[in-house]
């Protein structure tokens, strides 16, 4: 296997109702160190985040036994999170990053790491 360098999937707005914001591919194992929200709203946005394991190859459900971050980001505020050490380790086919906000299309991700395929 050959580690990839380059970001892990393109910037993207989450969503309001929770959803995939990374699926990690077959026969790869991502290492994802971090991600960067931006709340591009005039109000305060709750986001949530989710380390999700897949289901038997599909996608997992998110759920407060793997919801990781929780907060609140006023309008204009960036916030930048990082994993400790290796990083959060995807290596089944469909182990994802989900999340939710309070409004649609208001919040960015960007989500930094490496890929070994």
């Amino acid at each position: 296997m050959a580690i990839t360098r380059g970001r892990l999937a393109e910037i993207q707005t989450i969503p309001s109702t929770v959803g995939s914001l990374y699926a990690n591919s077959a026969s790869t194992i991502t290492f994802v160190k971090g991600l960067t929200l931006f709340n591009s709203n005039t109000t305060t946005e709750v986001v949530k985040l989710y380390r999700v394991p897949d289901s038997t190859g599909s996608l997992g459900t998110a759920a407060v036994t793997n919801q990781f971050l929780e907060i609140s980001l006023a309008a204009l505020e960036t916030f930048v999170f990082e994993f400790p050490g290796d990083g959060a380790v995807l290596e089944d086919t469909n182990d994802s990053i989900q999340g939710v906000t309070t409004t649609a299309s208001k919040v960015t991700v960007q989500i930094h790491g490496v890929k070994d395929v």
